[in-house]
């Protein structure tokens, strides 16, 4: 591939998949100058990794497991250096002026993510890729899994996330 059709594909890429992406990065960062770190990282990658797209599987899919393998060595990497974080670093949700009922499902979603981040990487990204609307073969694809392990996978991640919901904010 020339560098005009690569920079063609890559500009469409992001395109496609720019929400996907930040998606990723807030699934493994709480920190948003971290997350905008992991996500610069990730379009490097995906910028010098193009030419070797062997069109094996979907464009996305390559994307996924480009910004998925990045994720997760950017956040071990973040997660060994020492820092003084301060409360404006950290992501949170907008204030809404919606109804009590948007609010407290407002809340509601920010306590399930706070449970999400308590999981190990692997089970992190598979359940952001489920609530990303993916398949289980396209989640077998990008994670490189068999299809039937990660329904298996799936049923127990939710299962510790209800766990964890339960015992950190009550029934569900």
């Amino acid at each position: 591939m020339n560098k005009k059709e690569q920079e063609r594909l890559f500009d469409r890429v992001i395109q496609d998949n720019k929400g996907r992406l930040y998606r990723i990065c807030y699934a493994y960062l709480n920190d948003k100058r971290e997350v905008a770190d992991l996500y610069q990282e990730i379009l490097m990658r995906i910028w010098m990794s193009l030419n070797q797209f062997r069109q094996e599987s979907s464009v996305s899919t390559y994307v996924y497991r480009v910004a998925v393998n990045t994720a997760i060595k950017f956040a071990t990497k973040v997660a060994k250096e020492p820092k003084m974080l301060d409360d404006s670093a950290l992501v949170e949700l907008p204030a809404s002026s919606e109804t009590p009922k948007y609010e407290q499902k407002e809340q509601r979603l920010t306590q399930m993510h706070t449970c999400i981040q308590q999981l190990n990487d692997t089970d992190r990204i598979l359940i952001s890729l489920v609530l990303e609307g993916l398949s289980y073969e396209e989640i077998a694809d990008i994670l490189a899994m068999n299809i039937n392990l990660v329904g298996v996978k799936i049923n127990r991640v939710k299962k510790r996330i209800t766990k964890l919901m339960e015992v950190h904010y009550g029934p569900l």
